[in-house]
């Protein structure tokens, strides 16, 4: 009987430090998401690498987002995406395309203006802890998709000080780690035009999926 009560006592306090570990984890979010959801609009400047060790693959890609509520404008490398919440433009510079599409907003795939609160229905987090950098205290959360999807992990690396996204990284199932690493971050900034100006671009190619 002592045997099990100590067992049972051990399986007890492992379940209070989990549900500890995702209060910790849910109270970092949320500030993220109060903090950004307070901004008029953000731009942000990244790096994204993209590694899959088992096919000997890395490649690096620079981009530039600007958020604004739930519109984005994407820029990285030859492609260019814009979402006004009504209508997606993609435009691939290489060839002079444009595909025009509806967002879906119920699509598995982490959206840039889904990234600040991705935690709230999709996705299960846990507190990883933290450390210093540079001067900075950084947390790491990791998140788990509650239902399948092509994703099986995100690790988010949050600035304490400021409540600013740092890093992020997400894993695929087939071994593939896509690292964004945040290089310039300035919220409230001069707002910008999401629309995609078809008459600025000379025999363009427009694919229209509406």
């Amino acid at each position: 009987m002592t045997k099990f009560l100590l067992i049972l006592l051990i399986i007890c306090n492992a379940n209070m430090n989990i549900l500890a570990q995702d209060q910790i984890a849910q109270n970092i979010l949320e500030k993220l998401n109060e903090t950004t959801q307070s901004y008029k609009n953000i731009k942000i400047e990244f790096e994204l690498i993209f590694e899959n060790k088992s096919q000997n693959i890395t490649d690096l890609k620079k981009g530039n987002l600007f958020l604004e509520n739930d519109k984005f404008y994407l820029t990285m490398n030859n492609q260019t995406i814009i979402n006004n919440g009504e209508t997606q433009w993609i435009y691939l510079s290489e060839i002079n395309e444009l595909q025009i599409i509806t967002p879906e907003p119920e699509s598995n795939i982490i959206s840039p203006n889904k990234i600040f609160n991705v935690y709230k229905e999709e996705y299960k987090y846990t507190y990883v802890g933290d450390y210093v950098k540079n001067g900075e205290r950084l947390h790491t959360i990791h998140l788990f998709p509650r239902e399948s999807q092509e994703f099986m992990k995100i690790k988010m690396t949050i600035n304490d000080q400021k409540n600013q996204l740092k890093e992020m990284i997400i894993f695929d199932k087939n071994g593939g780690t896509y690292k964004y690493v945040i290089k310039l971050f300035q919220p409230n900034t001069t707002s910008k035009e999401f629309i995609f100006n078809i008459s600025d671009f000379p025999d363009i190619e427009v694919i229209d999926l509406r």
